[in-house]
């Protein structure tokens, strides 16, 4: 497919114009249309000063932070490099000074501009710096806690150890040293036997799983039961025991009072002891048909000729 001369052109044209707007958008927000100047300062400490810092005047970012490096070969100063990007004028007098902008912030450069005495400062000056006051102290406070606090660590785990040293004397450290050895020796055994489980568990693999199945099983099942026990109208089940129970109340209570047959025989004194009296004079006859047999029972083949005998034997009996 071939496009026309004219196509081709405004296509050009339209690239060659996005092109221009974005490199001019770039430029403009670059440093080649700024006019920066640079200056230096120099501390005896930065604390923690980087670069890329912002350099500020009444709280307005006006610079940043180019570069820091040693000021001579001792290394007893530090040089910093930094640059105003906006055109204010201030005097050579001025103070540059470090600050804190925060906990978290980090350190910063401001510019303390000076009465001016007409010299104006100049890109390439070195101007006069300083820190705020208290920085360092500060730092040192910050710090202060933690070492009183480490101190006070580092002493009492001087005085545990002492007192151990103290309180253990030879016979104490022997013991110790035999109690860790036999703290060893059980590790050593507790990991054979470990060891020894494992390979039991790898030898009846098959049967562990089908015990785990079994109690599966047994599980599913009390599940069920459980479900069958909960489906029972549990509400009607106890209504009826609580009727039975009236029931058997009302039969006690008028047994009690001597209603009915069984009422009349617990509450019949008399009755009582005739069925008494009764008994006993059955357990008599039981006794004496089983002492005397022939005197209640008489079988012969050949008559009742034997009655004189059983008579005088009676007789002597009585």
């Amino acid at each position: 497919m071939r496009f026309s001369r004219e196509i081709k052109t405004g296509v050009f044209a339209v690239v060659s114009i996005l092109l221009f707007i974005l490199g001019y958008q770039y430029m403009k927000n670059s440093k080649l249309f700024q006019t920066s100047r640079e200056f230096y300062v120099i501390y005896e400490n930065v604390v923690g000063l980087e670069a890329g810092a912002p350099v500020t005047l009444n709280g307005m970012r006006v610079g940043q932070v180019r570069d820091l490096s040693l000021a001579n070969k001792a290394g007893d100063a530090v040089l910093v490099t930094f640059d105003i990007e906006n055109d204010f004028e201030f005097a050579k007098s001025s103070v540059i000074k470090i600050y804190a902008s925060g906990i978290i912030g980090g350190n910063n450069l401001a510019v303390l501009p000076g009465s001016g005495d007409g010299l104006m400062a100049k890109s390439g000056d070195t101007l006069r710096g300083e820190l705020e006051s208290g920085m360092i102290d500060g730092l040192i406070e910050k710090f202060s806690p933690i070492e009183k606090s480490l101190l006070s660590t580092l002493t009492k785990v001087d005085s545990v150890l002492s007192d151990v040293d103290q309180v253990l004397d030879k016979k104490s450290k022997e013991n110790l040293r035999k109690s860790m050895e036999s703290l060893s020796v059980a590790m050593d055994q507790l990991s054979q036997t470990a060891t020894g489980l494992n390979v039991l568990v790898d030898r009846n693999q098959k049967e562990l799983d089908a015990a785990f199945k079994s109690i599966l099983k047994t599980s599913t099942n009390l599940e069920t039961i459980t479900d069958s026990i909960a489906a029972v109208n549990t509400a009607q089940m106890l209504k009826d025991l609580s009727g039975s129970i009236k029931a058997l109340n009302t039969i006690t209570t008028s047994m009690a009072d001597g209603h009915g047959t069984l009422g009349a025989l617990m509450q019949d004194k008399g009755l009582y002891e005739e069925l008494r009296t009764l008994t006993e004079d059955a357990q008599n006859l039981v006794k004496n048909i089983q002492d005397q047999p022939k005197r209640y029972v008489h079988f012969s083949l050949f008559g009742r000729k034997d009655d004189a005998s059983d008579k005088s034997t009676n007789t002597k009996n009585d």
